[in-house]
């Protein structure tokens, strides 16, 4: 690991550029991102399974970001290279930064703090993390860039995160819809200072702006005007700009502190499993009443989704630690209350197992989810109603109650998490499809084939 701003690590092969033989591992495939139309979804034959945990998606993101901030050379170990991760990487590299492979892992050299584009126009395609990222961060650019997506990106508000970098001497215009991308960005000087901003839709923009409060000419103070909502994800950023050597100070997230003078040092860390994905494996145990050994989580994780062991087993099921390895027992499923403000991904799988439990599910705090890859409270009522599901939703509510439950048509409205939670749902119940199944490598590329033992004898 590094130890200073100035002097640069070299990975085990003499650093980047040294013959790494899969570049379009790299790159986005066509195959991802064009699948056939539809995928049958057999039900459960093996009611004891041992899966891995695939890495952290927001991890492996975040390590991208902190890695080409810095000095030298970082190596990360067990990175996903989903959807997200690959158009955040095709950003970076034509920010300047380098990224190549060492076996399996990612060999990336920072900038320094300051990006030298190669290309005007940055594509985020339908990553949001990247897009709220890259919104503060290209601010560090010495020429102007534009950033823009895919469509669904394109209706996802921004003007939390631009108004922030404002308020901190960055100049960014729109070019379409104000609030919305696409966003041309302007090279700037950016002073530090105080700088206030909504939480209420996401801790992205906070995210943002604290990693770039870092590189700012004097002290930064991001304040947050309400409630912070997905505090874990905040969580996760400031525990890894410590471990690039970046020190902040979070005041109860109402008001965080980034002293002036700090530089990012290149590191070598290893990404942990993710939470987040391993959701969809404990939904199948508890929806099908089956035992699941889930491997490569870390059981002290200040990831929010760690909460779906607890509340799984508030439902009923039944949770284990065998030394690094957690089993989940699936037991019969009785309705709950929970405030999804700091766990929107868990909504979707939550809300599946509520239409399997006995009596009326609440889930508060959901609002936000309009607002993910699509309006999740859609996505769910209507899969759910065609599955003969009981549910209803309002401004911030979702009710669900459970019901006898068929087979249907699934739509995800081309949203990984809606598609992964109605496959599982498919394996408690016969003739489930899911449309557009390619749409799950956006966070978890091989869930088909980790589906697969469960449906197998």
């Amino acid at each position: 690991m590094d130890s200073s701003c100035g002097t640069p690590i070299m990975g085990d092969k003499g650093g980047i550029g040294n013959g790494f033989p899969s570049p379009n591992r790299l790159a986005i495939s066509p195959i991802l991102l064009h699948s056939n139309p539809m995928k049958p979804i057999a039900p459960l034959k093996n009611p004891s399974v041992t899966l891995a945990a695939p890495p952290a998606k927001a991890y492996t993101l975040r390590a991208l970001v902190l890695a080409s901030l810095a000095q030298g050379t970082s190596r990360i170990a067990n990175p996903l290279l989903g959807q997200d991760q690959l158009h955040l990487i095709g950003c970076l590299k034509s920010l300047g930064v380098t990224i190549g492979e060492d076996g399996s892992d990612l060999l990336i050299t920072g900038c320094s703090g300051r990006f030298h584009p190669s290309s005007q126009e940055l594509n985020a395609g339908e990553s949001g993390v990247t897009m709220n990222f890259l919104s503060s961060l290209t601010a560090l650019c010495d020429r102007e860039v534009i950033l823009t997506g895919k469509e669904g990106l394109l209706r996802r508000p921004i003007r939390e995160v631009i108004d922030g970098v404002s308020q901190l001497g960055g100049r960014v215009t729109y070019l379409g819809k104000e609030g919305f991308p696409p966003v041309r960005v302007h090279p700037s000087p950016l002073k530090g200072g105080r700088t206030v901003m909504s939480g209420s839709k996401t801790s992205q923009y906070f995210s943002s702006l604290v990693i770039t409060g870092a590189l700012t000419e004097g002290e930064t103070l991001i304040e947050c005007s309400d409630e912070m909502s997905e505090r874990p994800y905040f969580d996760i950023t400031t525990s890894m700009m410590a471990q690039f050597g970046v020190k902040t100070e979070n005041r109860d997230y109402r008001e965080i502190r980034i002293p002036a003078g700090q530089c990012y040092k290149a590191c070598d860390l290893a990404v942990e499993g993710d939470y987040s994905s391993a959701t969809f494996y404990f939904l199948a145990g508890a929806v099908c009443g089956s035992r699941v050994r889930v491997t490569g989580l870390n059981r002290n994780s200040v990831q929010g989704d760690r909460e779906i062991l607890p509340l799984l087993e508030r439902m009923g099921c039944r949770t284990e630690w065998e030394g690094e390895d957690v089993i989940l027992t699936g037991g019969p499923l009785r309705a709950i209350t929970v405030d999804g403000t700091d766990i929107p991904d868990m909504i979707p799988s939550l809300a599946v197992a509520a239409a399997f439990a006995e009596g009326e599910s609440v889930f508060t705090g959901v609002g936000r989810l309009r607002y993910k890859e699509c309006d999740r409270l859609m996505a769910i009522k209507t899969n759910l109603e065609a599955m003969g599901g009981r549910v209803r939703y309002d401004e911030d509510t979702l009710t669900v109650t459970g019901t006898p439950l068929r087979g249907a048509q699934i739509n995800p409205f081309n949203d990984h998490r809606i598609a992964m939670a109605f496959a599982v749902a498919g394996l408690a119940v016969t003739g489930q499809e899911v449309e557009d199944p390619g749409c799950v490598a956006k966070s978890f590329p091989d869930f088909w084939e980790r589906l697969s033992p469960l449906q197998e004898n």
